[in-house]
């Protein structure tokens, strides 16, 4: 019967100590469950809530100093009435932005629960927060007031820029800005103070579950253990990238979303002299406005572009660079979009430049030549229909020229070349193009005529231009005339060859004249001269 007393005694101690066991775990779960049911309506005030208002209040403040520098560029006495209307709009709509924002965070935080009841400092802190608010509309009220009253008198014509004081600007942004920064301060202090009563409420639930907070414990030892191993494997990793980024010759920039600078290469320095700053705009250094970021932004479509640009030095001087810009994928830490791998091309671009310069423009006297006369018209006659030009040719003949050489020598007759296409070029302004097509002719194209009478004045011009005495081989006088011949495109001729020829037999005709003539192709001059220029 002992025996048995004691078996039923086992089983007794091993029911009991089950239900005990059946009894932990299931306050336990129940302590569990409670415990996250809190931590999940903290974590929804916390994050749908109160950071959301965060980021609300944040982006108020970036709208506001967007406000303040569209404020400062209307208030610049340099801008156009164009520039002034957009930055005066630009004023508005952060102002409307802003209110926009407040709004919806006064009406997230009039609707914020809490976790739990009684929580009597966190509902201190709200209604602290809510009057910091309230004081916020009342500044930003004068701010948008004056902001205003600035942007009325800037419009008016007796503006007087010396009237305008940056520091008034200035201290109503401060002003202003400082209700929302403690604001969010606020906002911060009751995230961290309903984690605080939050622990105080839990405090009690700790000696339910103490075998499994060691448990717990043990599995945070062996994830920190993990994480900093990872941690450990991304910074040898990142320190790879950095050693890559900064012994390869190639410049390197990667921006995020916003063509804001992520990172940039040490190899900037060899050549620009300084690295792009991180956080900076990228177009605040690229020197080509068709490269503006909005455009590359549209243009880079999951593929890769290949761009000619140009950055500043230190110096001050522009670098060429090639650059090749491609779409990539980002994260949450590093949410980069555009990489930019670029290398130098200024030598090259100075050469083709060079080569441009040699194969379009007169050795001599620097202007315009024959190839780039035919270029020149070539892309004039084939514009389409409905922008099409009247077209002026008119050849120019220097009358006199050999005397000048031959009495005063080529080195004479250089200087004379070049003080005239000078002046030619400076007539002729606004008005057309100059080209020297071989040795004393020259080539006139004048397209921005709107009548005959606009046209005979520039060939006026042109012939007092040349009817007047030189002084060439240091003191020198030569008097000179041109002769004159203009032909009409498409009146006189379809094409370059065709208008040439017209404009050589009125320009011979000039010169049969005695020179100091300018003449107009006509049928009369077809039949009377075609057969002596030929001779």
């Amino acid at each position: 019967m002992a025996g048995l007393s004691d078996i039923k005694s086992t089983r007794r101690l091993i029911l009991v100590f089950a239900a005990i066991s059946i009894l932990l775990v299931v306050i336990s779960i129940a302590s569990l469950l409670y415990l996250n049911s809190t931590i999940n309506r903290l974590s929804d005030s916390l994050y749908s809530d109160v950071y959301q208002n965060s980021e609300l209040i944040l982006n108020a403040d970036r709208d506001l100093y967007q406000g303040a520098v569209a404020l400062h560029g209307a208030m610049n006495p340099d801008v156009s009435g164009e520039q002034l209307s957009l930055f005066a709009q630009d004023f508005e709509d952060n102002n409307t932005q802003i209110k926009q924002r407040l709004n919806m965070a006064n009406n997230n935080i009039n609707a914020l629960q809490h976790p739990h009841k009684g929580m009597k400092q966190s509902e201190l802190l709200l209604s602290e927060l809510n009057d910091k608010l309230v004081n916020f509309e009342s500044s930003f009220k004068q701010w948008k007031e004056t902001g205003r009253e600035l942007i009325s008198r800037r419009v008016q014509s007796d503006w007087n820029p010396e009237a305008f004081s940056a520091e008034l600007i200035n201290a109503r942004l401060n002003e202003t800005r400082s209700n929302l920064d403690q604001a969010e301060d606020l906002i911060d202090k009751y995230a961290q103070q309903i984690t605080v009563e939050f622990s105080e409420k839990k405090s009690t639930l700790f000696a339910v579950y103490s075998l499994l907070l060691f448990l717990l414990i043990m599995v945070i030892i062996y994830l920190s253990r993990r994480l900093i191993s990872m941690q450990k494997e991304m910074l040898e990793e990142k320190s790879l990238y950095q050693i890559i980024g900064e012994t390869m010759s190639d410049f390197i920039i990667l921006t995020d979303p916003n063509g804001l600078i992520l990172y940039a290469s040490p190899s900037h320095a060899s050549v620009l002299g300084y690295i792009p700053e991180k956080g900076a705009p990228l177009s605040n250094y690229i020197r080509e406005a068709e490269i503006t970021w909005a455009k590359l932004k549209s243009a880079v479509q999951g593929t890769s572009r290949i761009s000619e640009l140009r950055m500043r030095s230190s110096e001050g001087n522009w670098v060429w660079l090639e650059t090749k810009v491609s779409p990539i994928s980002g994260n949450k830490v590093f949410p980069a979009q555009f990489m930019l791998i670029s290398r130098e091309i200024t030598q090259r671009k100075q050469y083709e430049e060079r080569l441009h310069k040699l194969a379009f423009y007169d050795h001599l006297t620097a202007i315009p030549n024959r190839a780039h006369f035919k270029m020149y018209m070539e892309n004039l006659i084939n514009q389409p229909e409905e922008r099409r030009q009247d077209i002026a040719l008119a050849l120019l003949d220097c009358d006199r020229f050999k005397q000048l050489n031959d009495t005063l020598g080529h080195l004479a007759g250089d200087e004379f070349l070049q003080l005239l296409s000078r002046e030619l070029q400076q007539t002729v302004k606004g008005s057309g193009q100059a080209f020297r097509i071989g040795g004393d002719e020259f080539a006139v194209v004048l397209h921005r005529f709107t009548s005959t009478e606009m046209l005979n004045e520039i060939l006026e011009r042109l012939l007092q231009l040349f009817n007047k005495t030189w002084s060439v081989n240091k003191g020198s006088s030569f008097h000179t005339s041109a002769s004159i011949g203009v032909a009409l495109y498409p009146q006189h001729g379809n094409s370059i060859n065709e208008l040439l020829r017209a404009a050589d037999l009125a320009m011979y005709r000039s010169k049969n004249h005695g020179g100091n003539e300018a003449n107009m192709y006509n049928e009369q001059v077809d039949e009377e001269f075609s057969d002596q220029s030929k001779k």
